[in-house]
């Protein structure tokens, strides 16, 4: 499945909706979203942006993700995860 065209999060902007475009029931989609989360918190500085990060870092974020949601494996480069993880490290290390 591919990524859809422009930002994640920014749908008034030529962008999208994450939970929109993945077309999930809301308490999948919100268990996703706090697994990727809390991945993030264990494996990311989240004083740093998405680009700072560890590859290993980030791929583990990937992995632990799609073992537990093995349907990612259908979205090209595992996009959802990445957009997770670039929207929580944006808002993390601005802060």
């Amino acid at each position: 499945i591919p990524k859809p065209k422009g930002e994640v999060g920014r749908p008034g902007r030529g962008g999208y909706n994450l939970e929109k475009a993945l077309h999930w029931d809301a308490k999948r989609f919100m268990k996703f979203k706090e697994h990727v989360h809390r991945s993030i918190e264990k494996h990311c500085d989240t004083s740093r942006s998405k680009i700072h990060q560890d590859c290993v870092a980030l791929d583990s974020v990937q992995k632990e993700a799609i073992s537990y949601f093995p349907e990612l494996n259908d979205y090209e480069d595992c996009w959802p995860v990445g957009d997770i993880i670039q929207m929580q490290l944006k808002n993390s290390s601005a802060k």
